[in-house]
């Protein structure tokens, strides 16, 4: 399962939005948001639940499958 980051990155931009934000409104740690875009980004291997993709969902009030690609 992969994350659809570009879309993430654009709600957290089009809500204005740090990565901080996002990380308080998901109520995890901002080291854990920064690490999971990141990685997609540098082709790293971070897991993830689909629980994380539901609290990313969530707090961005998309639809969880539109974060999976």
């Amino acid at each position: 399962m992969r994350l659809n980051t570009d879309k993430i990155l654009k709600e957290i931009e089009r809500l204005r939005w740090s990565r901080y934000r996002l990380a308080q409104e998901m109520d995890i740690a901002n080291q854990t948001v920064y690490k999971i875009l990141v990685s997609d980004v540098r082709k790293e291997n971070v897991s993830y639940t689909f629980k994380t993709v539901e609290k990313f969902a969530k707090a961005l009030s998309i639809d969880p499958k539109d974060l999976i690609i």
